[in-house]
């Protein structure tokens, strides 16, 4: 399977994810509208690393597992961001401090598979 596309982007969502979030917290008691500072800088460290990723990062297959946990994370957390956008009834279940253990666990499971089996990875 060709995973290099899949990596490339799930590690540029994850770096998006997390960059913006601490970006925006950081500045949110000095500037109102944190965000507008928070998700261009996001964005930008988004599109650097996952274009890193493709580029070059793909290239070792050492770091391979690690890349693909990285991705993990940020998928799990868009699922997770999606499931309680469209099923109401989870709204009260899903947070911050549900979603991040839970995409935790999927990122540790996607390196531990990427690890186990590197013969399926290119």
């Amino acid at each position: 399977m060709n995973a290099r596309p899949l990596a490339a982007l799930g590690v540029a969502i994850t770096t998006f994810l997390v960059v913006a979030a601490l970006i925006t917290e950081a500045l949110a008691a000095r500037i109102a509208f944190s965000a507008i500072v928070g998700l261009p800088v996001g964005l930008a460290a988004g599109i650097v690393t996952g274009a890193a990723t493709r580029t070059r990062l793909w290239r070792s297959p050492r770091a391979r597992p690690a890349l693909l946990g990285i991705a993990a994370f940020g998928y799990a957390i868009l699922a997770v961001a999606a499931v309680s956008y469209a099923v109401p009834p989870a709204r009260g279940l899903v947070s911050v401090a549900t979603a991040v253990p839970f995409a935790a666990v999927c990122a540790v499971a996607a390196a531990l598979l990427a690890r186990r089996y590197p013969e399926r990875i290119r």
